[in-house]
């Protein structure tokens, strides 16, 4: 136990070394006005102690981005986590960015609200999200538009659209337009016309899966090029694409409840990756999604 302990310090301290706290807070204007963080935790899959340890452990390694929802069953170990953190003194509430998500079969959206902001134990959530397509878009969406209005959300979003036409719908029918949306990117489903079009209404796009998605992890993390690139910045293929999210104008949530990789994907704030290898990496796209909804 106590060479795991000391593994992790010295792990912890090749990682981030003498980086002050502002290295920590690279953020984004939305368009709502707020800042947020462009890396951080995703915790699809992640439940229980499990679940709380990994969120737990990402604030104290200086991440301040967790993304979570109400389908994912774990919101109630996320708010765990936070109060933790906060009691521990690891950060303020302040300094959190929280996303939830609805999903659009959702009977009282208003209520659903409420209660994840119960399960999360804050008073507001930073980021609300449509989380896919369905027959109750517009009823979700007004409720999170309403919600905002009263302060317990304060931007709002949508998840899984992917084209400009889509995403029109929620710009044009309602008062409050997305400040994200969050869909599968990665090297090889770049999403960067979509990204574009987005820029001109403020909305960022936000990668979940940036490494592909359980499953697929190893094309990209394998992949020669990323490894090349890599090798010349001393870092890991992980670092490397995180980076490259983050560089290209996406904000990047890898998920993981691995302590040493938590560490290791938030890494990324003292290399730069040259214009010829972003293009390198950006040559890989082969507008291949893994998943369908």
């Amino acid at each position: 136990m106590k060479k795991s302990i000391l593994f992790f310090g010295v792990f912890m301290a090749a990682c981030f070394g003498a980086l002050s706290a502002e290295t920590f807070g690279q953020t984004v204007k939305l368009n709502s006005g707020y800042e947020m963080p462009v890396a951080g935790l995703g915790t699809w899959t992640l439940t229980g102690k499990t679940c709380e340890n990994a969120v737990y452990s990402a604030l104290k390694t200086g991440v301040r981005l967790i993304d979570t929802a109400k389908y994912y069953g774990n919101e109630a170990d996320v708010g765990r986590a936070l109060k933790r953190a906060v009691a521990d003194g690891i950060c303020s509430r302040s300094e959190i960015f929280v996303t939830t998500k609805i999903v659009p079969w959702s009977v009282d959206p208003a209520a659903d609200i409420e209660n994840s902001l119960e399960k999360l134990g804050l008073e507001y959530i930073d980021l609300c999200l449509l989380h896919q397509h369905g027959s109750g878009d517009d009823n979700v969406y007004s409720a999170m538009q309403e919600a905002c209005r009263e302060g317990k959300i304060r931007s709002i979003g949508i998840s899984n659209f992917y084209t400009a036409q889509e995403i029109e719908h929620f710009i044009n029918n309602f008062e409050i337009k997305p400040a994200v949306v969050q869909n599968e990117n990665h090297i090889f489903y770049q999403g960067t016309e979509l990204r574009d079009w987005c820029k001109k209404y403020g909305i960022y796009i936000e990668s979940y899966y940036p490494f592909g998605g359980r499953g697929h992890t190893r094309q990209s993390l394998g992949n020669p090029v990323v490894l090349q690139i890599a090798a010349a910045h001393n870092k890991t293929a992980a670092q490397v694409i995180v980076r490259w999210h983050v560089q290209s104008g996406f904000i990047a949530i890898p998920g993981s409840s691995n302590l040493l990789h938590i560490a290791e994907n938030f890494n990324i704030w003292d290399f730069e990756l040259s214009a010829d290898e972003m293009k390198e990496i950006s040559n890989l796209n082969k507008n291949v999604r893994y998943e369908n909804w």
